[in-house]
């Protein structure tokens, strides 16, 4: 067998494996139903003071499509930061929930939210899935 044939070879079921893998993967829909099946009791209990308040915000029509928060410290002056200029915000405040960023963490792990990254000044950004929001408005308190 000479070099050609083996790199060939190789080649070809490197090129079949990733085919079998792309097509056999679950579809977007399968893997939201499989998230928003995520908010399960066990979720809930466990991150209930947090999902009450986004549930509470999302259902005051300020806030009824807004679908970014920032978590930051009480301490902080809104105005400061500049948010007072970009008209009304969601923000959670570390000193409210315990372990805050963790409890995102698993949120965002479960691809109920997504970290949108550091935004300014320090503050972090999230975003919260549409699938999540409509999951959270239908849950009965």
């Amino acid at each position: 067998m000479d070099v050609l044939s083996l790199a060939a070879g190789f080649l070809a079921g490197a090129a079949i494996v990733y085919l079998v893998s792309y097509f056999m993967k679950p579809s977007g829909s399968e893997v939201a139903s499989t998230n928003m099946a995520s908010l399960s009791s066990q979720l809930w209990q466990t991150h209930e003071k947090l999902l009450k308040e986004i549930k509470q915000d999302l259902e005051n029509p300020d806030f009824k499509f807004h679908r970014e928060f920032y978590v930051m410290k009480k301490g902080w002056d809104w105005s400061r930061w500049g948010f007072h200029r970009k008209g009304p915000r969601l923000a959670y405040f570390l000193e409210d929930h315990d372990n805050l960023l963790q409890q995102l963490d698993t949120l965002a792990s479960q691809g109920l939210i997504s970290n949108e990254g550091e935004a300014e000044k320090g503050t972090v950004k999230y975003r919260l899935n549409e699938k999540f929001v409509e999951s959270l408005r239908n849950k009965l308190i």
